[in-house]
């Protein structure tokens, strides 16, 4: 340990008093001092390990079935998720003109062109320019469409776990 570079500075140095005096502790408009154990006379408690909690090895029927359920929504929600993120990939790719003959385009357009083959041709494709940008309709309906259909799905399966009188968010 190094030496204390400013010997004389009160900040620095070792506290005078082997116990400095406690704050004062406001109780209903006057100040009194906490009763600690060991304090004023009170014997110290000896430090005793608090009992194991009793956990039980199954969860309940109910509970356990409204936790299935929620990760059964955690992994379609997931799922979802990453569809989403990958048509909307696919729409700014089209948007843009990204080449077609790529490697990684062919991959998410091929990957892709199965979720949304349902809503192909519904609306044409808009056009823009000459470089073979377009705005393909069909994608941003899949989109919505299976946006629906997770929500649909989730207000399901929340409804078969709730009570009638639970309010379903």
């Amino acid at each position: 340990m190094q030496p204390n570079p400013f010997p004389e500075d009160m900040k620095y140095g070792q506290p005078t008093e082997p116990n400095p005096p406690t704050p004062q502790y406001q109780q209903e408009g006057r100040y009194v001092t906490p009763p600690y154990p060991g304090q004023q006379g009170q014997p110290i408690p000896p430090y005793t390990t608090p009992p194991p909690v009793q956990q039980s090895s199954t969860m309940s029927d109910g509970s356990s079935r409204k936790y299935t359920i929620g990760k059964v929504i955690d992994f379609i929600r997931w799922i979802i998720v990453a569809l989403e993120l990958l048509f909307l990939l696919r729409f700014v790719l089209e948007l843009i003109g990204a080449d077609p003959n790529n490697v990684f385009a062919q991959f998410l357009y091929k990957f892709t062109g199965f979720f949304l083959y349902p809503f192909l041709g519904i609306v044409p494709n808009t056009y823009i320019g000459k470089n073979g940008a377009f705005i393909d309709w069909s994608t941003l309906i899949g989109m919505a469409v299976y946006g629906i259909l997770y929500w649909i799905l989730r207000l399901f399966l929340r409804t078969t776990v709730s009570r009638p009188e639970e309010p379903i968010e």
